[in-house]
């Protein structure tokens, strides 16, 4: 790349630099990893185990609770997700209520890594529930025997100020399995930022159109 065209990146990216609001700020997540277990494990073949005790960190509801599949190879996964330990939810449901509360035009970006069990069918969601509102996770069903990350956002509305933000983990048929569960928080950015960029942006579509 040549020296001009390095300098008009360069512009660029003190241009994004001095305008943007900050960078996203992750929101703790009690026992994201659910590597934090309590009770008396329950054997499930060579290396797993499962709890039905309430999972530290989580509201649990129905049958639901936390899963060791075991390594490689077994009949459940052939990759893990983040660490041995997985929650579950089978006919049952985890949530938790995070804090703070919504703020105004601030985006919330929640992501959770969703299995897909070599004997069973896909059946985990994510969702974020707000004021009665729920925004569910989407993302690339994972090919048998792994994990994928499924994403929801939402942004602050005036009529959610002050509202409590709760991540729900369900399944929608036979075991849902769940990890590494993030929440991010960034500002909106103002019209201004995009205005400002401007200048740096037909800078750089000019010097490509002249070869």
């Amino acid at each position: 790349m040549g020296t001009n065209k390095w300098n008009y990146l360069l512009v660029l990216a003190a241009a994004a630099t001095s305008v943007m609001p900050g960078f996203a700020s992750p929101i703790t997540v009690s026992n994201f990893s659910f590597e934090t277990v309590t009770g008396a494990p329950i054997g499930c073949g060579v290396g797993c185990s499962y709890t039905l005790d309430p999972v530290p960190g989580w509201v649990k509801t129905g049958t639901s609770g936390q899963f060791i599949p075991g390594t490689t190879p077994n009949s459940y996964y052939n990759t893990l997700s983040d660490g041995p330990t997985q929650a579950f939810a089978d006919s049952g449901m985890l949530s938790q209520v995070v804090l703070p509360t919504v703020q105004l035009g601030m985006i919330y970006t929640l992501m959770v890594d969703l299995g897909n069990r070599l004997d069973l069918g896909f059946a985990g969601t994510a969702d974020l529930l707000i004021n009665g509102n729920t925004y569910t996770a989407v993302g690339v069903t994972p090919v048998k025997g792994a994990f994928g990350t499924f994403t929801a956002t939402y942004i602050g509305q005036a009529a959610d100020v002050g509202q409590a933000i709760t991540i729900e983990l369900k399944t929608s048929g036979r075991q849902g399995d769940f990890d590494n569960v993030r929440l991010d928080a960034s500002p909106v950015p103002e019209p201004a930022t995009f205005l400002l960029l401007t200048p740096a942006l037909l800078m750089l579509r000019r010097r490509r159109q002249r070869g």
